[in-house]
């Protein structure tokens, strides 16, 4: 424990200026995996090259031609984007057109302003190619005729557009197969063995209903019950292939098709022996465990090496999840392995692990033969990347959250026994800094490349509260640095960049189709010159079955500039994609990376694995470098990132009892989207819906409220599921179970929530006669939603409940819909016409207008009125961060207690951290019950500014309102004045003077004169 604390303290500083490292200017040494690299003595691959047609259509338009080429040799050819009806002609043509967005209604100007019509091209593989290679175009359906295109620019980055940017000619990645099974499979991770053979291994994913590889159909009726529907059993299998002399091995399954695998990583050591880390889920707690994969017998001279995995060893014990590890060589004989270890009271941290000749142990020896101080470094940190470089340096680089936004920090270790402890900080300027990815040169400088995003991530952002914080995944650009002669540089060339705030929540598709660029890769080619990849955004909601898309562009970095980017081929799927950077043996990269053919194969939804080859001509050009100037931090932001702490904590420490009973109250909300809604291109990765929650917002529980998980797709959901339970931390975070289901009005968008795993999304329900639709389904669609709640223990709430999305309340189960949406942070207030923040109807004269439609008849006060038993929360829908929260009045902190308590409506809706105690005698928010005198209650509200105003409702109408009080603080104790039989229902809000709300779920009491 002193080794890590020593090794903990030490991130306090910047001390990066080591001896170590030298004041020498670096000369060129020998890098492990650029030596083993070369051991393949692989040729080049062919160069790509994509025709792409259609880049101006205003409608679908026939684009088919053929393309003939001089001066080199085609060996394969590919369409692109094709669908179905497309296809390529012997020997050298097509048939083929452009195409309207996938999802976009028809006879829409809107959405065709910003959703183009889908370009389609032809992908050619060139080999032999000679200086004067060019192309021959012809497309005669746009009077195009022999149209002769130079590739020497092309072959170099540079895109040629033709015919007035109607069609262009560029380079791209050439891209093979890899795993292209029935599993999905997705994150890749690939090293070289010391022969200089290429292991790549991956989680393949085995669906089970192959009906929702896309999206599951609607019911032709009721099911008799929904047994089929709970489905705990894993599915995830660990697979690893060999490249050898231009062919690949069969594929080596590691691991059996049941488990629940995080991410994985790989490593050979010099003996030749490779190992796959990974992190399973074994008795619901994630740990890490390695596999080595070795000769079965020595080869004969008539056939290749056959290589078996041997015993499974595990790596970690810990009570909470070990995840995301990444292995590098030290040497040829040392691994070293870093991964984010979750604590039970403190949250993530980076912990190492050594492999010596085979061997694991906590014990990581330094170069010159010490051991490091410690094996665990910083504190909420997230994203431990290992790199090594010459001379046996090695570097650990995380990001890690500081008060108010993520930072960079690691340790550096140099040959021999000195060290850079605690590099921290990359930038200190209180920006998003996340996602670092590294890489060591020949020159021994570490390079290093991560996500920058703007002040304020994930605070105060929403329809009605929009100036003071910024959403999740509105601005993100790359940025990279390097450490030279023990000091933090940069290029001189920029990538592109954002403004920090893009946009406003109503824009709609205006703010998906904006460009962003995540998720950055650094690695050298075989020549030592460095490459950056990134995830670059593109399209819209309409754009594909699952809605935006991302592609991942590579730039080489070549003396002031970088190269222009270049498409990786079969690269688009989701925004979280983390391909593997390594060098070619013929000098240019290699990259190993995952697609689900969203954007090339639209029609078709399938993860897969890829890997490319990219170059460019020309030497080496030594980059140009200055000094990185971190910038400094914004003091009142330090401030209030304090206070904010103080809040959360207070809130946090809060008891409250009645009736025998503790209450603790437990923040959280279940309605955030990501990328995995089909319009959740602006709303970020499924990770930093995590990082949100536990980070910036603070949150004791959250839940994923993606539209059936990703339009009811087997593999997005099972990604939720794995993700809810790899995040959970016990008494500390609390991820539920939860999705959104979107059915429009009368019915209503309803978020599920669940306590256990494998709860499968329902599809609606079809009503085959027009006549009696509603809503375009079946008019008892809600009703089989309830039944499959109560057979499987979940339970639901109404969302933005008076507008387009929302319901008239013809359908209420109390049972399963204990509680509603009264507030939404992308929205409005549902309490009642002319509520604070509620929305009027936008025909008339007065704001705010409400967001979404207008539907009156959905307003909250309405169903109260009727009688029924609803309780209040609050939550977040698209975009909105931080000012949307559900508090649960929970006696024990887990999923069942969470569940149980908003169940029982013992939870309250607030746009602040404000403590809000309601009672009467024994009973609590939420409790219905019954009295002979009249009704009294106790109320205490802890803001977090000045109140403004406490109001007690009765039956949605005021009965006492207490205002001009000073403080934060406010406590009375009050009895209705004018009681009368019957049961009414009694509610508090509070209003501070800074604007924010709470609201107390009602009690119901039937009052006997």
């Amino acid at each position: 424990m002193q080794r890590r604390r020593a090794l903990l303290a030490a991130t306090v500083g910047i001390m990066v200026a080591i001896a170590a490292i030298g004041q020498q200017k670096p000369t060129a040494q020998s890098l492990l995996v650029l030596d083993w690299a070369k051991k393949a003595k692989e040729a080049a691959p062919p160069t790509a090259i994509v025709i792409e047609m259609g880049l101006k259509d205003a409608q679908a338009k026939p684009w088919s031609g053929k393309a003939v080429v001089s001066g080199a040799k085609v060996v394969h050819r590919e369409g692109y984007r094709f669908r179905e009806g497309d296809k390529l002609t012997e020997p050298d043509g097509w048939v083929a057109s452009s195409h309207r967005p996938l999802r976009a209604p028809p006879k829409s100007p809107a959405i065709v302003a910003v959703e183009p019509v889908a370009t389609v091209g032809v992908v050619l593989h060139l080999t032999d190619i000679q200086p004067d290679a060019a192309l021959r175009l012809s497309v005669p359906d746009h009077e195009i005729k022999d149209l002769q295109v130079s590739l020497k620019e092309i072959l170099s980055g540079q895109a040629k557009a033709l015919e007035g940017g109607r069609l262009s000619v560029r380079l791209v990645s050439t891209a093979t197969p890899v795993a292209t099974a029935k599993t999905e499979d997705d994150f890749p991770a690939a090293c070289y063995g010391p022969d200089g053979t290429l292991w790549v291994a991956w989680i393949g994913y085995h669906v089970q209903e192959d009906n929702r590889r896309i999206e599951p159909p609607q019911l032709k009726g009721q099911p008799k019950d929904f047994k089929a529907y709970q489905t705990s059993e894993f599915g995830d299998q660990l697979f690893v292939k060999s490249f050898k002399d231009g062919k690949w091995s069969d594929a080596i399954a590691i691991t059996d098709a049941k488990q629940d695998l995080v991410r994985c990583a790989i490593a050979a050591e010099g003996d030749g022996t490779v190992w796959a880390v990974y992190s399973a889920n074994r008795q619901g707690k994630f740990h890490l465990f390695a596999t080595p994969i070795r000769p079965a017998a020595k080869p004969d001279d008539q056939g290749p090496t056959v290589w078996r995995p041997g015993r499974e060893e595990r790596l970690t014990t810990a009570e909470a999840s070990d995840l995301h590890a990444s292995v590098t060589n030290i040497s040829h004989n040392r691994l070293l392995l870093a991964y984010q270890h979750w604590r039970l009271d403190q949250g993530p941290c980076i912990q190492f692990l050594g492999c010596e000749k085979g061997k694991w142990s906590e014990s990581v020896r330094e170069p010159g033969g010490g051991e490091m101080a410690g094996n665990s470094i910083g504190g909420r940190a997230w994203n431990p990347v290992a790199a090594s470089g010459p001379g046996e340096h090695y570097a650990v680089v995380h990001d890690e959250y500081l008060g108010s936004n993520y930072e960079l920090g690691g340790a550096v270790i140099s040959a021999p026994g000195s060290r850079a402890l605690g590099w921290s900080v990359v930038d200190s300027a209180g920006r998003f800094n996340a996602r670092p990815a590294i890489c060591y040169d020949l020159q021994s400088r570490l390079w290093v490349a991560y996500e920058e995003g703007p002040e304020l991530w994930g605070k105060d952002f929403g329809a009605l509260d929009a100036d003071d914080g910024n959403p999740l995944y509105f601005s993100r650009t790359i940025k990279v640095v390097c450490l030279e002669d023990g000091k933090l540089k940069r290029p001189v060339a920029e990538l592109p960049s954002l403004p920090p705030r893009v946009g406003s929540p109503d824009t709609g598709a205006k703010v998906e189709a904006l460009p962003r660029y995540a998720y950055p890769k650094i690695g050298i080619d075989g020549k030592g010159r460095v490459w950056v990849t990134y995830r670059q955004k593109f399209g819209t909601r309409y754009s594909s079955h699952p809605g935006s898309y991302w592609l991942t562009m590579a730039r080489r970095l070549d003396g002031d500039q970088w190269s222009p980017p270049i498409e990786v081929a079969h690269s688009d799927g989701l925004l979280d994609d983390r391909p593997v950077l390594l060098p070619h043996p013929a000098g240019g990269l290699r990259i190993i990376h995952n697609t689900d053919g969203r954007y090339s194969k639209p029609e078709v939804i399938d993860n897969q694995i890829y890997m490319s080859y990219l170059d460019l001509p020309g030497d080496p050009v030594e980059p140009k470098l200055v000094a990185h100037d971190a910038g400094k931090k914004d003091e009142k932001l330090v401030a209030r990132a304090k206070k904010e702490k103080e809040a959360v904590q207070r809130i946090r420490d809060y008891r409250l009892e009645a009736g025998g009973k503790k209450y603790q109250l437990l923040r959280g909300e279940f309605h955030r989207h990501t990328e995995i809604s089909w319009d959740g291109g602006p709303d970020g990765s499924l990770e930093d819906m995590f990082r949100y929650g536990i980070d910036a917002a603070g949150m004791d529980w959250i839940g994923n409220g993606d539209h059936d998980s990703g339009a009811g797709r087997e593999y997005c959901w099972w990604l939720i599921q794995k993700y809810t339970d790899a995040f959970h931390v016990p008494n500390r975070f609390t991820p539920m179970f939860t999705y959104e289901r979107s059915v429009s009005y009368p019915h209503g968008h309803r978020n599920c929530m669940f306590a256990q795993r494998g709860v499968r999304t329902l599809p609606r329900l079809a009503e085959p006669d027009k006549e009696k639709a509603v809503a375009g389904i079946h008019a008892d669609d809600t009703k089989m939603l309830y039944r499959y709640l109560k057979e499987l223990n979940g339970i639901c709430a109404s969302h933005t409940s008076a507008t387009g999305m929302g319901t008239d309340w013809r359908d209420h189960d109390p049972q399963v819909e204990p509680f509603v949406e009264i507030y939404q942070g992308d929205r409005n207030n549902y309490e009642f016409q002319g509520a604070p923040r509620a929305g009027y109807d936008p025909k008339g004269n007065m704001k705010p207008f409400s967001i979404g439609g207008w539907q009156p008849k959905g307003f909250v006060n309405l169903p109260l009125l009727e009688g029924r038993r609803l309780g209040f929360q609050a939550s977040s829908d698209h975009f909105s961060t931080h000012i949307s929260y559900c508090v649960v009045l929970a006696e024990k902190h887990d999923r069942q207690g969470i569940l149980d308590a908003c169940r029982k409506r013992h939870c309250y809706g607030a746009t602040d951290d404000i403590i809000l105690d309601v009672r009467s005698g024994t009973q609590i928010m939420g409790d219905e019950f019954k009295t002979k005198e009249a009704p009294k209650f106790e109320i205490k509200v802890i803001g977090t500014a000045p109140l403004a105003k406490v109001t007690i409702l009765k039956n949605s109408e005021p009965a006492v309102a207490f205002d001009g009080m000073k403080g934060a603080e406010f406590q009375t104790a009050w009895t209705d004045p004018k009681p009368t039989a019957g049961t009414h229902y009694y509610y508090v809000r509070v209003e501070q003077a800074d604007g924010e709300l709470a609201w107390s779920s009602p009690m119901w009491i039937d009052c006997t004169k």
